[in-house]
C-alpha cells in the first residue's frame, strides 16, 4: 500500500547529452513542512490544478548548445531526465521490525 501523503525526496536531473558532467539537478523534499495545498493535490482519484516544483529550474537559453562548456540539454528535440525517489522510512512499514518476530 502507498502511504499518503508521500514523504521523501525526489531528485530531478536534466542530463547534458554531450558529456557526463554539468547536469542540472534539483531535489524536492516532501515532508510535514509541505503546505496543505500541495499535500492535497490528489484526492479521490482526481488531480488538483495546483502544481508543486521549480518553475525556473532551467531557462530556455540554457537548453541549447554551449560551446564553452560542451553542454547541450536539448538535442534532436529531446530532453533526458533522470528521476530518483528516496522514500523516508516512515513510509516503508515493511522495514519496521514486526511485533511478532
Amino acid at each position: 500500500n502507498l502511504v499518503w501523503p508521500f514523504q521523501g525526496e525526489v531528485t530531478y536531473t536534466l542530463l547534458n547529452q554531450l558529456e557526463d558532467k554539468d547536469h542540472k539537478e534539483v531535489v524536492i523534499s516532501y515532508d510535514e513542512n509541505v503546505s496543505e495545498i500541495h499535500k492535497s493535490r490528489v484526492t479521490d482519484g482526481e488531480r488538483s490544478k495546483d502544481g508543486y516544483g521549480r518553475p525556473q529550474f532551467v531557462s530556455h537559453e540554457e537548453l541549447g548548445h554551449r560551446a564553452d562548456t560542451n553542454c547541450q540539454y536539448l538535442k534532436d528535440d529531446s530532453l533526458y531526465f533522470r528521476v530518483s525517489v528516496k522514500v523516508h522510512e516512515a513510509c516503508k512499514p515493511w522495514l519496521t521490525p514486526s511485533l511478532y518476530d
